[in-house]
């Protein structure tokens, strides 16, 4: 099959969509649909709610998981701050901009096609809804129901709706709730649990990375989350060193409360016990890995960030690290001074992990748009003292970040000699600060 662009490729699978469920809707609304359907997932920012990732899921399942699939993630408000363009016609005949989110405007309760909607989401109107309690989802769910309502029957709607209903992550067991809510709307019998059964697939399928069983390509996911959360991080020669520690911090912080079992979800035979408890499994290692990992970038840029204070203030991460992330097509690129070149050898700890350090070491899966795989500091640090130092040192950054400490205070709670050897590395990449760093590195040193 020849290859499409991003906008054939969503009319495409749309448009098959539609046909197989037997309705013949006119071509140019099957276009316009598709084309705010792009327009959407296509929003600067979004690195991993993007096209890809919706196109993925449609593959290999049935029509209406498909067409739920391509709509699901057509609002996404963290990302967009708005209302899709394409979708905005739409919507503000259902939802109202207000202080603090979105409230359902009355009209949304007066139309079958929307109350429906609302329905299965629990919503009513008056209802204050926001990008942490389901906005998103409902919104694209309202879009879905509102374009198709003149082309698909209710049912079907309702089969739409409800998937991407579950596609809402990380809430204790969801799917009893659902069916209730959707026998209350009429379905019944084996229909309603087909209804059931599809959205919990389309709900699982949507969160599969956390069961990958390479930890580095779960990872690798979780870092194009970052961006989408962090809009300082869209400029990646600019970020500075505390904007990367704060977006590492969030998601350490997010990932280390998150339960396993909130992720996936069973209901009767969907899936089976063992795959089931095989993804809960997988998902318990992944989340405990990447916890780790993450928490060992953030003991290298604590240690960074505070050597940047200490010695005149936050930097573009890039001014400190030295080189350039991501720019293959600049002259010279390959011949950057980076700081890992002026690290020395100070011996290694016998008892290192070695599936933390090879992604410390190694790196993920692939580059991301704002960072480099590896994490040269994260494996010198590893190695030269050994992860419980690293995760004892990141508790005392959180104190310091907190405002329980000072960065100077931090720095000479800290091993002296890598410390000192970050300093020292550091010298020869900002030539403004060179002696700055080098008298800290002797104060810490003597300390």
């Amino acid at each position: 099959m020849d290859q499409q662009s991003p906008v054939h490729e969503i009319v495409s699978v749309l448009w098959k969509a539609l046909h197989d469920l037997g309705v013949q809707p006119a071509t140019d609304d099957v276009e316009r649909w598709g084309f705010s359907i792009h327009g959407a997932i296509s929003a600067p920012g979004r690195e991993y709610h993007n096209h890809d990732h919706v196109i993925a899921l449609t593959r290999d399942c049935e029509p209406l998981e498909v067409i739920a699939a391509l709509y699901h993630d057509a609002v996404y408000i963290q990302v967009d701050k708005d209302i899709p363009d394409l979708m905005r016609a739409e919507l503000s005949t259902v939802l109202d901009t207000v202080a603090g989110g979105w409230k359902l405007k009355p009209e949304a309760a007066a139309n079958q096609v929307t109350a429906d909607v609302l329905a299965i989401f629990g919503r009513e109107v008056g209802d204050l809804v926001t990008p942490t309690n389901g906005l998103n989802e409902l919104a694209s769910a309202l879009v879905a129901s509102i374009q198709l309502a003149t082309t698909l029957d209710r049912n079907r709607r309702l089969a739409i709706a409800a998937c991407i209903e579950q596609t809402i992550p990380f809430r204790p067991d969801p799917v009893p709730v659902l069916r209730d809510r959707l026998a209350t709307l009429g379905l019944a019998g084996a229909e309603l649990e087909h209804v059931v059964t599809r959205a919990l697939r389309l709900g699982n399928r949507d969160v599969e990375n956390f069961a990958d069983n390479d930890a580095a390509r779960f990872l690798d996911n979780t870092w194009k989350l970052l961006p989408e959360s962090n809009p300082a991080l869209h400029l990646p020669h600019v970020y500075t060193v505390g904007d990367y520690r704060r977006a590492l911090q969030k998601m350490e912080h997010f990932l280390s409360a998150l339960p396993a079992d909130r992720v996936f979800h069973a209901w009767g035979d969907e899936p089976s016990a063992g795959v089931h408890a095989r993804r809960v499994a997988r998902t318990t290692g992944n989340l405990e890995l990447a916890v780790r990992y993450l928490r060992a970038k953030l003991y290298s840029i604590a240690l960074v960030e505070a050597i940047a204070e200490v010695t005149g203030g936050d930097v573009p991460l890039d001014f400190f690290m030295g080189g350039a992330k991501i720019d293959p097509g600049r002259p010279g690129h390959d011949k950057a001074k980076r700081i890992e070149q002026f690290l020395p050898h100070l011996g290694s700890v016998k008892s290192l992990d070695p599936p933390l350090h090879r992604l410390l070491q190694d790196g993920r899966a692939s580059e991301s748009s704002f960072d480099t795989r590896p994490s040269p500091v994260g494996a010198y640090l590893h190695s030269s003292i050994g992860e419980a130092t690293m995760m004892a040192g990141v508790d005392r950054a959180k104190r310091w970040w907190a405002g329980a400490s000072d960065a100077i205070g931090f720095l000479a709670s800290q091993p002296a000699r890598p410390v000192a050897a970050i300093c020292r590395a550091a010298a020869h990449i900002m030539d403004t600060r060179r002696d700055r760093l080098r008298m800290l590195a002797d104060r810490l040193e003597q300390n």
